[in-house]
């Protein structure tokens, strides 16, 4: 144990408890009971449960007040990084790295309890191999967040949006180093253990940074709320259209055999309209169902190269006019995915791409290994797209093209996120544009 310097600062652990308990009075009775304020208000309880451990043990000197805390400590790396993935994604409604972190968070968690009635895990939690532990499982989840934040800082065009990354992104670089000077201190170097002035600074910057732009959190909670809601509307209308839509063209079909050769022409031309059109609502629908419905990725080993293989053979019978160049290494690992999910991600890419480009035009798709996982680039010679516009084009129902739906791209979006992936869009010199899929092994 260091000895150099004192461990637990009563003082500050104190003023911690009351800052979190009038943030969490605050969140309680001044906002609406959504996923952003409702990690907030466990990250105040988290707080105050750690240094209020800290404070009884500094009065009573009864040790088992240190395992207490440290039920509230070891859950906040799995909430901060809840916080930054919610606020850098918010429409993503499901993320296994943050299920991840909860899991690892939550055994820390446990194992505190547990030493409040257990010898034997008490003699771990007073050992370095707790701290060891700490840092090893969890400190990743928060330099991540971290990462996630300043990549985001750096693609936003808002100045309101800027300035609410500013404060989550201080309150994050001065909760990280910070805590980290508390579990160095049984490795007795010198340095302070700054746990309790750093939980002070972290927490009044994120909470002044919620509540000053609380009108701004309200709109996307709300919106996020109601846009779940309209997906859920959405779903069952699509499902309730295809019925009608199934039956229209089974009689089609049925009418063109009792039409027989007797039919003259004209009729033969409007039968083929309503057959295509329903045709082409169906797609839609399709389409539109997997960008609302959440995704189960249904993963197995897969060859990507063969599956881009098998995609363009089928882009080729539904007579995509545009050229398709491969350059698939042999030296491509397998990787686990969904081949039908796969498959419609490159199909629409590939559609994207021939609409683009016209007849004239040509995509070139190319792998390469980015370990541990793998990198596609479908890059085409259209006319670009314009880079104010790269943000939007993954939005659901945003295009330029006159008779595009503007869903082709939010489907790939949500295939891409479904396996953990990335999907980012660039220009491509000196004409065309690339889209790079990043997909883990």
């Amino acid at each position: 144990m260091n000895l150099m310097f004192p461990t637990i600062n009563a003082s500050l652990a104190v003023l911690v408890v009351l800052v979190n308990f009038v943030f969490t009075i605050l969140v309680m009775v001044r906002s609406p009971r959504t996923i952003i304020y409702m990690i907030f208000l466990c990250i105040c309880i988290s707080n105050m449960f750690w240094n209020f451990g800290d404070f009884m043990e500094y009065l009573s000197g009864n040790r088992l007040w240190f395992y207490f805390s440290r039920v509230g400590s070891h859950m906040l790396p799995a909430l901060m990084f809840h916080l930054l993935s919610v606020i850098v994604r918010p429409e993503q409604k499901h993320s296994f790295w943050v299920d991840l972190a909860y899991a690892l968070s939550g055994v820390m968690a446990i194992t505190a309890a547990a030493a409040l009635i257990d010898p034997r895990i008490r003699l771990f939690m007073d050992s370095a191999y707790r701290n060891v532990s700490y840092i090893i499982l969890l400190a990743p989840f928060l330099v991540a967040g971290i990462v996630l934040l300043l990549i985001a800082l750096s693609r936003t065009l808002s100045d309101d949006e800027k300035s609410r990354l500013h404060y989550i992104i201080g309150a994050a670089l001065i909760a990280v180093p910070t805590g980290l000077t508390d579990l160095l201190q049984p490795f007795s170097l010198p340095v302070p253990p700054l746990g309790h002035i750093g939980c002070l600074a972290y927490s009044i910057v994120l909470g002044v940074g919620v509540f000053k732009h609380r009108s701004a959190y309200d709109i996307l909670s709300q919106m996020r709320m109601k846009l779940e809601g309209l997906g859920h509307m959405a779903a069952g209308i699509a499902h309730e259209i295809r019925n009608p839509l199934t039956a229209i063209k089974g009689a089609s079909v049925l009418l063109g055999k009792e039409m027989g050769d007797s039919a003259d022409a004209s009729c033969w031309e409007y039968l083929r309209v309503v057959t295509e059109e329903v045709e082409r609502l169906d797609k839609i629908l399709g389409n539109f169902q997997y960008y609302i419905r959440p995704l189960r990725a249904d993963k197995e080993l897969i060859s990507i190269n063969n599956a881009i293989q098998k995609t363009v053979q089928l882009a080729e019978m539904h007579l995509l006019k545009i050229r398709i160049r491969l350059e698939l290494p042999e030296t491509i690992p397998l990787i686990h995915a969904d081949p039908l999910l796969m498959r419609q991600l490159f199909l629409n890419l590939i559609k994207n791409a021939a609409e683009a480009c016209g007849p004239a035009g040509t995509l070139i798709i190319k792998t390469e290994a980015i370990p541990p996982g793998v990198k596609i680039t479908f890059s085409d010679d259209g006319p670009g797209i314009a880079p104010e516009l790269f943000d939007r084009v993954f939005e659901p129902f945003f295009t330029t093209k006159a008779k595009g739906m503007g869903l082709g791209l939010a489907v790939c979006k949500n295939i891409v996120q479904a396996h953990d992936g990335r999907i980012e869009v660039r220009s491509r010199s000196p004409i065309g544009s690339e889209i790079y899929v990043s997909l883990p092994g």
